[in-house]
């Protein structure tokens, strides 16, 4: 009788060890996929060219935008992106919404948080064009980034000169 509870005992020990073995794996489990994320940022232009030379934001107006949208994460390395922007200007002690730019785009995401995304843009007052942006996630949290992001926007039309704009965006995804 004693040897049966010893035996018992044993065997209910080895299961207890093989059991927690097969559940607690080491690996981290792998993310679903298509997965859907927001995000929400402030964009700075640091200045543009275009045929009569450089502007500098902040030199006669303020410009800065305010992007918003979604992302449609197809696998850990490419992505659809929705990007809804309205800027905003500030000129002569007056501010007031210039326009409202929309910006799909593929994301091709990189290890280490990097992320190219080459976007389409169109914009309310008529201009359109392209915008390269290079992005790095800079901080991970459980429920958020933090990123920031390099754009290089190209914009045509309107009657205007073609124009090239150098910005900075800071993000929060979730």
């Amino acid at each position: 009788m004693k040897t049966l509870k010893i035996n018992a005992i044993v065997v209910f020990l080895l299961l207890c060890l093989v059991v927690k073995n097969s559940i607690a794996q080491d690996t981290q489990p792998t993310p679903a996929y298509p997965r859907v994320t927001g995000f929400f940022a402030v964009l700075v232009p640091v200045g543009t060219f275009n045929n009569t030379g450089f502007t500098a934001n902040f030199s006669k107006s303020t410009a800065f935008g305010m992007p918003f949208g979604f992302n449609l994460l197809k696998s850990d390395h490419l992505g659809f992106s929705m990007e809804m922007v309205p800027f905003l200007l500030s000129q002569n002690g007056s501010t007031k919404m210039n326009y409202m730019l929309f910006h799909p785009g593929v994301m091709f995401r990189f290890p280490h948080g990097f992320t190219i995304t080459p976007r389409l843009a169109f914009q309310t007052d008529g201009r359109y064009g392209f915008t390269p942006v290079f992005g790095k996630i800079i901080s991970v949290q459980k429920d958020y980034q933090l990123y920031v992001s390099l754009s290089e926007p190209a914009r045509y039309g309107n009657n205007l000169p073609g124009s090239y704009t150098t910005a900075v965006q800071f993000g929060i995804s979730f």
